[in-house]
């Protein structure tokens, strides 16, 4: 297939929908397929560099959060589209509003993703508590964009269910958005002079590794602990103030795939705090190297599908239970070792290679349909039809 990917950028290293896309293009293109992608940043050989568009004040407020915003260039992005099978979307902004319309007046096959959680929206404007605004986000989202597409991938059933709460029609693929086969446990664990504990992820409101701060400080092992935060983003000043204030020894970096992969086999611990998230492929990861997480459970959060264990799971935000958690796993080294090799073999349940024969699956299905109504054929889907396609 010659597949095209939709996506206002591709070289910011910390946003994990970039991450996504780039895995995913990676991994189709050694499948054998073509790949072309469309966005800021794009430098491969089939690409199509777009420049960025700049938007008063949001350009700004976004540059915090990883994200820039890809211009419209229409002579450039018909000529990617020429000769491609299926066109993919990532977003729901304007590039891609503009290049659904292009593909669509090319009679070519489009399917969209779901990445942008409207509670990171809300979470970032500090609206999280006005519940309206999320219910008007998803209309929003649907109305301009998403009500365009009769297949749309979903990371996780979390997601999907929401989608259909709130309407959406169509068929919805659950398909992990699928790790790196390079995450592995090691073949040795090397002896830490701490206990190790890590968390992967934006420093943003929404992920609330404040609470991790807050929970070590309380522990009766906090001198024994170090934790890692990795990521960049809004939050790191406070952090780092918070840090200080509760005398928690942590340290902030962010890694490269070889260097994070090493962190990850040498820690003890992984902590996923997040209010708020689609799916998390850092915590996947994170598991997929043998570490044992705790998570939070919010209503909001997928990533709780991940705990074998209620040990693996604390209330969100209660930094008190986080406590707890953290105190037990520190007391059972034999368990946490024995629950390591559970937690790796999960993980591949959510492999790439799986996820990426889901999602051609999820393209061809788009293909054949289209070819069929250009035949005459009888559409399978009526209008209003919803359909979930559960697929890990």
């Amino acid at each position: 297939m010659v597949i095209c990917i939709v996506i206002d950028l591709i070289d910011c290293l910390t946003n994990g929908s970039v991450m996504t896309a780039r895995r995913f293009a990676d991994g189709l293109s050694a499948k054998g397929h073509e790949v072309r992608i469309v966005a800021v940043g794009a430098d491969g050989k089939n690409d199509c560099p777009v420049k960025e568009r700049y938007v008063p004040v949001l350009t700004e407020v976004s540059a915090k959060n990883q994200i820039k915003f890809g211009k419209f260039e229409e002579d450039k992005i018909r000529k990617a589209f020429t000769g491609a099978d299926v066109v993919h979307f990532i977003f729901p902004f304007k590039l891609e509003k503009k290049c659904k319309q292009l593909a669509d007046e090319m009679g070519i096959p489009t399917t969209a993703a779901f990445h942008v959680q409207p509670e990171n929206v809300s979470y970032n404007a500090h609206l999280e508590k006005i519940k309206p605004f999320n219910s008007f986000v998803y209309y929003y989202l649907k109305k301009t964009f998403y009500k365009n597409f009769d297949r749309i991938h979903c990371p996780t059933a979390f997601i999907a269910q929401q989608l259909a709460d709130h309407g959406y029609k169509g068929e919805l693929y659950v398909i992990s958005n699928g790790y790196d086969p390079a995450f592995i446990p090691p073949e040795e664990k090397p002896h830490n002079d701490k206990f190790e504990i890590v968390m992967t992820g934006r420093l943003a409101p929404e992920k609330n590794q404040q609470v991790i701060i807050k929970a070590i400080a309380k522990s009766k092992y906090k001198d024994s602990i170090h934790l890692t935060l990795l990521g960049n983003g809004t939050q790191k000043n406070k952090l780092q103030k918070l840090a200080a204030k509760k005398n928690v020894d942590v340290s902030f970096d962010f890694l490269p795939k070889d260097k994070l992969i090493k962190k990850l086999q040498a820690s003890d611990l992984y902590v996923h705090s997040a209010t708020v998230e689609i799916e998390a492929i850092a915590c996947i990861e994170a598991i997929a190297c043998g570490l044992v997480p705790v998570i939070a459970e919010s209503g909001l959060s997928a990533t709780k599908q991940f705990a074998l264990s209620p040990l693996s799971l604390f209330k969100d935000n209660d930094e008190d239970e986080l406590c707890r958690r953290i105190e037990y796993w520190y007391e059972h080294p034999g368990e946490r070792a024995s629950a390591s090799g559970r937690y790796a073999n999960f993980a591949k349940k959510f492999s790439l290679s799986n996820s990426l024969t889901l999602a051609e699956q999820m393209f061809a299905d788009e293909i054949n349909d289209c070819t069929a109504k250009k035949s005459g054929q009888p559409d399978l889907q009526t209008e209003c039809s919803y359909s979930l396609s559960v697929r890990y």
